[in-house]
């Protein structure tokens, strides 16, 4: 067997780079993967990311967050890819930051690479898929929470339930942070009545979402979600956090009298 498959067996997910740690001469590498993807051996999935086709397992393919992470050098698993990481949630496109945007395409995943906007927030976490635990870096839940919001990836309701987690820690201090390097006023108004919706769960106090609620403006704000819906969402006023919501959202977190 091929040396460079025997030694990338293990692997089973990995780069060029990689393989020329191995093989020194960048074209004799080259040729030899290209000949073990004509062998069936190898999938190239990107220029330079390849991953083993193992014997036992000829429809093997890696972990969708695993192959992201190798997409940029400086790539952050981000937005809802972050509560994925953790087994909170699923979508078939996954969310990095990184310096430069881009939007790939691989197998039916779509990758959307968001150009970073701050460097705080992110922390290593371990993955763990079928193959092996591989550290990764994601953001952390605080930042998470106020991207998704930010980038209406989520919808609040969905932010809610998924948040409604007494594993989740959040510390409202980075919370408050993070708002104010985003300096968008409505940003305050949606954090604060997540975070209100969930705290019995996330144990926080009425003092910690009063740091949020004196950041407040006197504007009120539509919690508008993304897309188009064909029957038009009716929004109820809810004066705690300064916002017309739509009456799922309402019904939802606000108690019954």
């Amino acid at each position: 067997m091929n040396k460079l498959y025997q030694k990338m067996y293990s692997k089973k997910l990995f780069t060029l780079d990689n393989c020329l740690k191995i093989i020194k001469d960048k074209q004799v590498c080259l040729n030899t993967l290209t000949r073990l993807v004509n062998k069936g051996l190898l999938k190239r999935l990107r220029n330079s990311i390849y991953h083993i086709v193992p014997l036992d397992d000829p429809d093997f393919e890696p972990e969708p967050l695993h192959i992201a992470t190798l997409l940029r050098k400086d790539a952050s698993i981000s937005i809802n890819s972050s509560l994925q990481a953790q087994g909170l949630f699923y979508d078939k496109t996954i969310y990095l930051y990184s310096k430069h945007s881009a939007k790939i395409r691989i197998n039916d995943i779509t990758y959307r690479i968001l150009k970073n906007r701050h460097n705080s927030g992110i922390k290593k976490h371990e993955l763990k898929t079928s193959y092996g635990i591989y550290e990764i870096s994601i953001t952390d839940n605080e930042r998470t929470l106020i991207d998704c919001i930010r980038t209406r990836s989520i919808k609040l309701e969905e932010l809610v339930k998924i948040f409604r987690n007494p594993k989740i820690e959040i510390d409202i201090g980075k919370i408050i942070n993070y708002l104010e390097k985003y300096r968008k006023p409505i940003l305050y108004n949606k954090t604060g009545l997540v975070l209100d919706a969930c705290k019995n769960f996330l144990r926080l106090q009425d003092d910690d979402l009063g740091k949020i609620r004196q950041k407040l403006s006197k504007k009120i704000f539509y919690a508008r979600e993304k897309g188009l819906t064909l029957i038009r969402p009716k929004y109820k006023y809810y004066g705690k956090w300064n916002m017309m919501i739509n009456e799922d959202l309402y019904d939802m977190i606000v108690p019954k009298t």
